[in-house]
């Protein structure tokens, strides 16, 4: 059966192989040079694994690594990116497997003789194939970027299946628990190199020992290495990390968004209710790549859904406590689900939902739902035809919908056009229309489709919540088409900035701004650009990337070399592995006559730069030192 899932799963998911990057692709992989390496220098190397955007956000190391690995071999060519993670998924797959099998053979083993209800590997390998071609879990194979996601997952599977087979060892035999403590130890700190979420795998072998396992053995009694083990590998590690994330969550690291912590609470119950039913009742309508047209909860009743979905996920945690006796597997497959979004479903700021959150969390769901009807409960009043047939039948949906999510994505002007139709209130999905439709139009059709792609702008920047990107990308149509821009693109700059705060695109964007003024294609009058950073500039928190294209502004357009250095070495100091702002420091510098000042910043360089990280950026720092002599 499991073969035959691999099989199945394979064919469902190759119509997407062929279809192109998307949303985050872009700036993790296609225009992030650092991640271009072709030859062997080691330098080049570590500095593709210390390239993930935004420069803070450091840790995903291993993983940068892989997409520098899929450039090395085939360039830019999305395929071979996708092949890769494909492959990641079905291993994905066979490790889900494995883990299950062991814990379904230890759920059997405290049964009663007899009582035995499914063979642990065919339930094992029933699950591990649902799994494998539900629709929610696209994203978490097509979406390139999302190679993170799978890719940290597989570490937490092994992880699991190593520690459930040494946990079960030593509960029916009281073994050697050292492969217990270097399973989650190992695997936990692997995993980190890939996603910060793999820091949760201690948490899910947690919540399967409280179910299942009790910190005890076979004989009723404690087990000292078990209990040993969740005090020094969960318990002081949670309250090092929430003492740390409190350090920044809601300091100036914090990412800027439109919604307090408390609306944002608030907003995550309605969208875990929603990640439920889109993982167990999929729909090609409701499933896609933005999400960000989910209304933010005011309050408890606005909208009402507030409440309601609060009470569903509550009584779906008394539910797990109350059964944990009689059906550990459904406590064990609630609290995953629910443990998958500890770090994305509460208090740090990032977007309020995306399905690849769901890639761990909804194998949760699928348990829960197998010891309802089958693993945990009284299956003697179903015959094994009907257990079949509803298999079968789950299978086939899941797979097909699948399969028709992928023809969505094996063409970008396709997927375009599709999340752009589904999604009509999603900034997002209609900004990412108009530019496949412009980055897929022959050249003799380039008029039309720029009309097309202003046309699509114009209409969504009047959505709630549409940043400044759309003003400014009609901004730079209207140039390209040698067209005069409408003043009411910059009043309505103006007034997003003043209504929230910059996220990353509407920096992005600011970004351009500062290009285009620089090169004089943009003949509004600089004024504009003078009260836009002033808006800005006066956010609470400004963000890494926001002091660095604030640097550009104030150096290139107002010969501030002053400010600019500030900004400079603020954007250093918040994210030290930016080799754009650490040459941009130097440049500035030697621009301002502080020719000491500039070599004491590439001293400080070659300092950091033990893993070659900074290779090419002293290489040209040290030009530029030599060409002020």
């Amino acid at each position: 059966m499991l073969a035959v899932a691999l099989v199945v799963t394979f064919v469902v998911y190759a119509p997407g192989l062929g279809g192109g990057f998307v949303y985050d692709d872009s700036t993790f992989i296609v225009s992030n040079d650092a991640v271009h390496v072709t030859g062997s220098n080691f330098g080049s190397w570590m500095a593709a694994a210390f390239s993930f955007p935004g420069g803070a956000h450091q840790g995903r190391w291993l993983g940068m690594l892989t997409f520098a690995a899929n450039y090395a071999i085939g360039g830019l060519d999305p395929r071979g990116y996708k092949l890769v993670n494909l492959s990641i998924h079905l291993l994905n797959g066979v490790l889900l497997f494995l883990l299950l099998r062991v814990l379904f053979a230890w759920r059997d083993d405290q049964r009663d003789p007899g009582d035995s209800i499914v063979d642990p590997a065919l339930g094992a390998a029933m699950i591990a194939a649902l799994w494998m071609v539900l629709p929610i879990n696209l994203t978490g194979v097509l979406y390139v970027a999302q190679r993170l996601e799978a890719l940290s997952t597989t570490f937490v599977l092994l992880g699991l299946w190593l520690y459930l087979r040494a946990r079960r060892a030593h509960w029916r035999t009281g073994e050697n628990a050292v492969p217990m403590w270097s399973s989650l130890v190992f695997c936990t700190a692997v995993g980190m190199l890939v996603k910060e979420s793999a820091v949760l795998l201690p948490l899910y072998a947690g919540c399967t020992e409280w179910a299942l396992g009790r910190g005890k053995t076979a004989s009723g009694s404690w087990s000292r290495p078990t209990l040993w083990l969740y005090a020094l590998v969960l318990v002081v590690p949670a309250v090092i990390g929430i003492v740390w994330l409190l350090s920044w969550v809601f300091g100036p690291m914090a990412y800027a968004r439109s919604f307090g912590t408390g609306e944002r609470l608030l907003t995550e119950a309605r969208v875990l209710v929603d990640y439920i039913v889109w993982t167990l009742a999929p729909s090609l309508d409701s499933l896609t790549l933005y999400h960000d047209d989910i209304a933010v909860s005011r309050s408890l009743f606005d909208p009402w859904t507030t409440a309601a979905s609060i009470a569903i996920l509550v009584a779906l945690v008394v539910g797990a406590i109350v059964e944990r006796v009689r059906r550990p597997l459904f406590s064990i497959g609630v609290l995953w689900f629910f443990c998958g979004h500890v770090l994305t479903a509460t208090i740090i700021p990032l977007l309020l939902a995306f399905e690849h959150r769901n890639y761990f969390p909804s194998a949760g769901l699928l348990i829960a739902c197998g010891s309802l009807l089958v693993l945990d409960g009284d299956s003697r009043h179903v015959s094994s035809r009907v257990q079949s047939l509803v298999f079968l039948v789950a299978v086939a949906f899941y797979a097909f919908t699948t399969w028709m999510r992928a023809e969505e994505w094996s063409d970008p002007v396709r997927l375009g056009i599709s999340e752009a139709e589904k999604r009509p209130l999603s900034p997002l999905a209609q900004y990412d229309k108009a530019m496949t439709l412009l980055t897929a139009a022959p050249k003799e059709d380039l008029p039309k489709a720029r009309a097309e792609a202003m046309r699509v702008l114009d209409d969504a920047r009047h959505i709630d919540g549409a940043g400044i990107s759309f003003e400014q990308g009609l901004i730079a149509l209207s140039i390209q088409a040698q067209e005069p821009a409408n003043p009411d693109w910059y009043a309505a700059i103006l007034r997003k900035l003043r209504k929230s705060p910059p996220s990353p695109q509407d920096t992005r964007a600011l970004q351009y701004l500062n290009e285009c003024f620089a090169k004089r294609a943009c003949k509004q009058d600089l004024a504009f650009l003078d009260e836009a950073y002033a808006v800005v500039m006066r956010t609470p928190h400004p963000s890494a990337l926001l002091y660095y294209v604030h640097s550009q502004y104030v150096a290139f357009l107002k010969n501030d070399y002053e400010s600019a250095e500030s900004d400079l070495r603020r954007t250093i100091a918040m994210a030290p592995f930016d080799a754009n702002a650490r040459e941009a420091l130097v440049t500035i510098l030697l621009e301002s006559g502080k020719r000491a000042e500039a070599q004491a910043e590439v001293d400080r360089m070659k300092q950091a730069n033990a893993w070659g990280v900074f290779d090419g950026v002293l290489h040209d720092a040290e030009i530029k030192m030599q060409s002020v002599k």
